[in-house]
């Protein structure tokens, strides 16, 4: 048991399969590759094994509070500080993954040392921490409730922008996609807080994660509510996603780049409109794409999401619908 100024190391598992893990891992090294002798346990694997069996019947609530207490008291600019914080943050991680150990967290004010971590010029805190709120807001509408309050989003916005360590991009944008995703409230903010413009700027990332998670939360966003194509439209996310997919090398991540334009453009006439102009002319893009993508079974969501692309731009009234690709080609070769 920990004396409240250290976290412990192996962390205790939480139930009996990680209990079984937790064994696993510890004595893998001490076995003879390949032995088939069966030896009688020795009192130090013995005390071992009892303390693990101690270690699980731990209270969460009891662990947490240490490791917030780690963070708040470890030694700022020190690299054992340093490690002590990230090693506290890694077990509330864990802890938070649990919506019910999460909603502890939250009761006993666990989340007072998010700020000062966000602030903090460790890039390594700010991305663990980052990765903490995920967890806390994922699936989670208390965990949701709880961190908006903290008015944590401007600050999770300018990361995504500007922070100078891609680890703390890639997480800022997924802290940012648990805290919206089906929330009305939070969604609301990242509209008046300009969020659709750092979005739409992350879909041009150097970072390829942060490009698939812009365009998974673009995607999500227009299927919860619509009203987002019109927000997405003013912003220039139609233009910037043609752009990319016209004047990039063909790669992989096109494919989420599709999926994100058919978000968009799906029943929403005036983004149909802007696809149909002459200046963008993405049917006749479509057209050349499906061609190159034809032989391609490794493309084949992305040449899924062109064929029904296609299939909108031509019948502008309808929803694309999951017939095959033999419809489009037939269309773009009349």
């Amino acid at each position: 048991m920990s004396d409240g100024n250290e976290a412990p190391n192996p962390r205790p598992a939480k139930d009996l399969k990680g209990l079984l893990r937790f064994c696993m891992e510890a004595t893998r090294r001490e076995d003879a590759q390949g032995s088939e002798i069966i030896e009688p346990m020795t009192e130090d694997r013995k005390k071992w094994l009892e303390e693990a069996f101690i270690q699980m019947s731990v209270s969460p609530v009891e662990r947490m509070s240490i490791c917030v207490s780690v963070i708040e008291n470890a030694e700022i600019d020190t690299e054992e500080g340093t490690e002590q914080q990230i090693k506290a943050l890694d077990e509330l991680q864990d802890w938070a993954e649990d919506v019910d150990i999460a909603g502890d967290f939250i009761k006993i004010n666990g989340l007072r040392i998010v700020p000062g971590l966000l602030a903090s010029e460790v890039s390594d805190l700010r991305w663990n921490c980052l990765e903490l709120l995920a967890n806390l807001s994922q699936n989670n509408p208390t965990g949701q409730t709880a961190v908006l309050s903290l008015h944590l989003m401007p600050a999770i916005l300018l990361m995504i922008d500007t922070d100078p360590n891609p680890t703390v991009r890639v997480k800022a944008l997924y802290a940012l996609s648990c805290l919206v995703r089906s929330n009305t409230e939070a969604q609301g903010r990242l509209k008046a807080l300009d969020g659709l413009s750092v979005l739409v700027r992350a879909l041009s990332s150097e970072e390829e994660k942060i490009r698939i998670k812009a365009t998974f939360l673009i995607s999500s966003m227009c299927g919860h509510d619509p009203s987002f194509k019109d927000a997405l439209l003013e912003k220039g996310a139609v233009e910037q996603l043609v752009y990319l997919l016209k004047t990039e090398g063909h790669s992989m991540i096109h494919e989420h780049l599709m999926s994100a334009l058919l978000a968009i453009v799906t029943n929403h006439k005036a983004a149909q409109e802007r696809c149909l102009r002459e200046d963008m002319d993405v049917r006749s893009f479509l057209c050349e794409r499906l061609r190159l993508l034809s032989d391609k079974e490794e493309f084949q969501e992305e040449r899924e999401h062109a064929d029904k692309l296609l299939q909108v731009l031509n019948s502008p009234t309808e929803t694309p619908s999951s017939s095959s690709e033999n419809r489009s080609m037939s269309l773009m070769l009349a």
